[in-house]
């Protein structure tokens, strides 16, 4: 069962450099938010690469977390956006998340898979998720 990491509230910021210049597809723009859950409280930088189309796009967001004691905690992540018509602004989005850390206060996310799904408004160039956490499985 997915656990709740954290709720994302994040913006696009046009001339915000990148947090990475590779990335699977097209550089589309990067961004600042903050993220807040049961575990994981935080600033958020973002950069997101996609494969654009005019309903469904595969999308691959690459982003920093600064939690508020200090930690830094990436994720790259796999997903898809989609929308009724090419005129809708509203995209629903989903993506399957790696996280990465080398702080070891965080160290029971480094290496973890989590999910996010939200939805983004292209005309109001705002970001909302709602991320959860794989659980690890037991050791053999």
């Amino acid at each position: 069962m997915l656990e709740p990491l954290f709720t994302a509230e994040l913006d696009y910021q046009p001339g915000m450099a990148p947090l990475t210049s590779e990335g699977d597809g097209a550089l589309v723009g990067s961004g600042d938010g903050a993220v807040q859950g049961p575990k994981l409280t935080g600033k958020l930088e973002w950069t997101l690469f996609e494969q654009p189309g005019s309903t469904v796009c595969a999308m691959a967001p690459v982003a920093r977390i600064t939690t508020g004691d200090g930690a830094q905690i990436r994720f790259d992540g796999r997903g898809f956006g989609t929308r009724p018509s090419p005129g809708d602004p509203s995209w629903r989005v989903a993506a399957t998340l790696y996280v990465t850390t080398g702080d070891s206060r965080y160290s029971w996310l480094d290496g973890a898979l989590a999910l996010w799904e939200g939805e983004f408004n292209e005309a109001t160039h705002h970001a909302r998720y709602t991320a959860f956490l794989q659980p690890t499985l037991p050791a053999a």
